[in-house]
């Protein structure tokens, strides 16, 4: 193992890592990464990725078993407008997390709508119902029940 004494030295590993690290960030308003591959459909414009599959762009980040990204070109830029997610979804918003069996994220009307198995944990509470709408730009949440026997449910943290 070498060991490195030198602070010019370190400086200049800082300085590359820096470099690389904002370059690639530069790049990357939004990325797909999956464990299984991803494959690209010029023709419809589209990402399938499967295995453990993360999204993630300047609204949300986003984790599924299976992710079916559309995306338009803007600015000579792959911008993702659609985004389906399918199996154990998890979506990271803020300070709330929101967990469903599938989910479909429209980034031009800043919608998510989750179906299946929904619930929202926050810091100060605990929803769950069959479907939930939330609108990211008027920052609002729609839980809804479907079925006689169903049921939504909230738990308010007490201080």
């Amino acid at each position: 193992m070498v060991r490195v004494n030198s602070k010019p030295m370190i400086i200049k590993f800082l300085f590359i890592f820096l470099l690389f690290f904002n370059y690639s960030l530069s790049f990357s308003e939004s990325y797909i990464k999956a464990s299984n591959g991803i494959t690209w459909d010029k023709t419809n414009q589209t990402y399938s990725a499967e295995g453990s599959v993360e999204f993630k762009n300047n609204e949300i980040k986003a984790f599924a078993n299976k992710i079916v990204a559309s995306y338009i070109f803007e600015n000579e830029k792959e911008i993702f407008q659609d985004v389906e997610l399918h199996e154990e979804v998890e979506i990271y918003y803020d300070s709330e997390v929101f967990k469903s069996d599938t989910a479909t994220y429209n980034k031009l009307k800043s919608l998510i709508i989750l179906r299946g198995n929904v619930s929202i944990v926050s810091p100060d509470r605990y929803l769950s119902g069959d479907e939930l709408i939330v609108d990211l730009e008027k920052n609002t949440r729609v839980l809804k029940t479907i079925g006689k026997d169903s049921l939504a449910e909230a738990l308010i943290k007490d201080e």
